[in-house]
């Protein structure tokens, strides 16, 4: 049990939990768990954050919850399922003694933890460990569900100048883990499609009632632990590929694997993992749009010989829907990597643009 809840809190306490609750809102899918029946995990999202693209398994979560503001509390999710609790539906059902051993597991590796109880709106216990010294301060909350562990943590933005919490900070997050659902049953995690571009695939497209099948892809995130604690030798599971690490060197915080890909630190402190130049995608949202005739299609590939065009051609609608046409008669197709489709504040598609890769 040690090592699970170690592995839990030295990714969470990379960044953390939240502020900003000041409305509700419709709760948020942060994830359905699959390996020991079926149940999603949801809340509301706190006013002013969004979910930093989550790595999700069946057996394993873990996400970000940031505001723009760097100067705002972080939220990390982490959930993993550990076999010591395999009979165990809710924290609620860990007799005194249990409590005790879980309990050690913080306070023996923190000499600052602060072990306190809550619980959700829905009556799920939450065990919660503030720490607190001159030169940390976090909140985290730990619960179990199905034999999964499950725990947030908050900690200061990363500009905040006296790395503390305030008591602002402190009731937001107890509001927050409050709203805390554990749902019966999968749902798919939601995606914000409203004023949001994505990369895509085109999967289908129906002209006569002028909608297309789309898959929306999102950059897998990594975290510095993920990225950083590497060697030669390892196996790194990046999306659904395992890449053996023959040659290992870094460009500054940056790290080449194989002088092929590449780990590139991002603004929020996190990794994105390229193949070459390329950011390596995963399927995050797979939706049938309406296309509206006001949609504006760019296109820089030659129908024809499937290569790049010298001028880049601006349609319709129309013209989309003839260029998939073309594509499927031709077999020519629509790369999982060279579509990019924008979405306005109400959800509807604005533009669509397909340009040349050389994969294609």
């Amino acid at each position: 049990m040690k090592k699970i809840i170690a592995i839990l809190l030295s990714l969470a306490l990379l960044l953390g939990c939240a502020a900003g609750l000041a409305e509700e809102t419709e709760k948020t899918n942060f994830g359905t768990l699959r390996a020991n029946g079926e149940f999603t995990l949801k809340g509301v999202l706190p006013e002013g954050y969004k979910i930093i693209p989550f790595e999700l398994d069946d057996d394993s979560i873990l996400s970000y919850i940031r505001s723009e503001d760097p100067g705002k509390p972080e939220i990390t999710l982490a959930i993993a399922y550990d076999e010591t609790y395999s009979d165990v539906e809710r924290l609620n059902d860990l007799d005194d003694d249990q409590l005790a051993l879980l309990e050690k597991t913080f306070t023996d590796t923190d000499p600052y933890a602060n072990i306190t109880y809550d619980e959700t709106e829905y009556g799920t216990r939450l065990l919660l460990c503030r720490t607190t010294s001159d030169t940390y301060d976090s909140l985290a909350a730990f619960s179990i569900y199905k034999g999964y562990c499950i725990e947030f943590t908050m900690t200061p933005g990363r500009v905040t100048v006296d790395q503390k919490l305030t008591d602002a900070d402190i009731e937001n997050c107890n509001h927050f883990l409050s709203g805390l659902d554990f749902v019966e049953g999968a749902e798919e995690a939601e995606v914000k499609v409203e004023g949001n571009t994505f990369t895509a695939n085109i999967t289908g497209f129906d002209p006569e009632a002028k909608t297309i099948d789309v898959t929306l892809l999102v950059p897998i995130v990594m975290t510095e632990w993920d990225a950083v604690k590497i060697n030669e030798g390892d196996t790194i599971k990046i999306g659904d590929q395992e890449i053996e690490i023959a040659t290992l060197s870094y460009d500054g915080d940056d790290a080449i694997i194989n002088d092929e890909y590449y780990l590139r630190k991002n603004a929020d402190g996190l990794y994105n993992p390229y193949f070459y130049d390329s950011p390596i995608l995963v399927a995050a949202k797979e939706m049938t749009v309406a296309v509206p005739d006001s949609l504006v299609f760019t296109d820089d590939i030659d129908p024809e010989s499937g290569i790049a065009l010298d001028e880049v051609k601006a349609g319709t609608a129309a013209d989309l829907f003839a260029a998939l046409e073309a594509a499927s008669a031709e077999g020519i197709g629509f790369a999982s990597e060279n579509i990019s489709i924008s979405f306005d504040e109400n959800g509807e598609e604005t533009s669509i643009e397909r340009f040349y890769a050389p994969w294609q």
